[in-house]
């Protein structure tokens, strides 16, 4: 999907918030606000909400100085959800159908979301998710196609959700032993998003393969993708979605078979989708 109206006012608010966090002299923080809105009118609306953020990205790195802006982000949310794992353990292993309730810690956990302006609580989120139904629910299609393909993807989005996407992946190889399962990151620091460090960082390397996908996009924007990476995700049966920034660059790509996972943060995913702002969604693009 591309960028409508109120995009361009979100990709803004989340400079001011960038900016917040790193407490920068006020004669960069400034010149890092100017440059963001002098580079609006030009925003693409042939183009993906990813696409164009990773330009705003880029530069508030560039006149920062500062390689990944968002580390003390990305580690305070990877601390709160680790926090909430013995919670999460105890649901699933009480569960019926451990599968769905690892879907759902791994919903749970895209509450985590910087770029997003509506903001959730993880820990309320987490609390409700395990009895909150999915506004769209193609799990049924999903569960049946998991024991059946021999290897599957998992697209990663915000980092504190790699804890609970680890929680997901290591319940499919508790499932299906011989499965393979491949979980695919950014290929640099942009926004909050999960790169090979945050996914080592929680020992996702121990129970799936890591795969870098080469992007500099918060979503996967195959385009910007590595030729090894394109390759890869073209040869792959299933794929699981996390997050609204996949779905933005990838819910018009039906060659592929994807589910995406994620919750509605936003009223142009709302309206795209035809969900409310703040249902959780497992949706199946065929």
């Amino acid at each position: 999907m591309t960028i409508q109206n109120p995009c361009v006012g979100c990709i803004l608010g989340q400079v001011e918030k960038t900016l917040a966090v790193l407490n920068l002299p006020e004669a960069t923080a400034s010149a890092i606000r100017a440059e963001a809105l002098r580079m609006s009118p030009d925003f693409s609306f042939a183009h993906t909400p990813p696409f164009v953020a990773k330009d705003v990205y880029q530069m508030i790195s560039r006149l920062s100085g500062v390689d990944d802006p968002l580390e003390s982000v990305k580690q305070s949310s990877i601390e709160a959800a680790t926090s909430l794992l013995p919670f999460v353990h105890e649901r699933i292993h009480a569960s019926d159908d451990p599968l769905f309730a690892a879907l759902k810690a791994a919903v749970a956990g895209n509450v985590i979301d910087f770029g997003a302006k509506e903001q959730f609580d993880l820990n309320d989120e987490v609390a409700k998710v395990f009895d909150t139904p999915f506004y769209i629910d193609a799990y049924e299609a999903l569960a049946k196609e998991i024991a059946t393909v021999p290897r599957l993807m998992i697209l990663a989005d915000n980092s504190g959700e790699n804890v609970f996407d680890k929680v997901l992946a290591e319940t499919i190889r508790r499932l299906y032993p011989e499965k393979e399962i491949y979980y695919a990151v950014r290929g640099r620091p942009i926004i909050n998003d999960i790169t090979l460090k945050e996914a080592r960082q929680v020992g996702l390397d121990s129970v799936t393969t890591l795969v870098d996908t080469g992007v500099d996009t918060p979503g996967l924007d195959l385009l910007r993708a590595s030729p090894a990476f394109a390759e890869l995700f073209a040869s792959m049966p299933l794929v699981i979605a996390k997050g609204m920034g996949n779905y933005e660059c990838l819910e018009s790509a039906p060659e592929h078979n994807i589910y995406f996972l994620f919750k509605v943060k936003c009223e142009v995913v709302a309206d795209s989708i035809a969900a409310p702002i703040g249902s959780i969604i497992l949706y199946h693009n065929r």
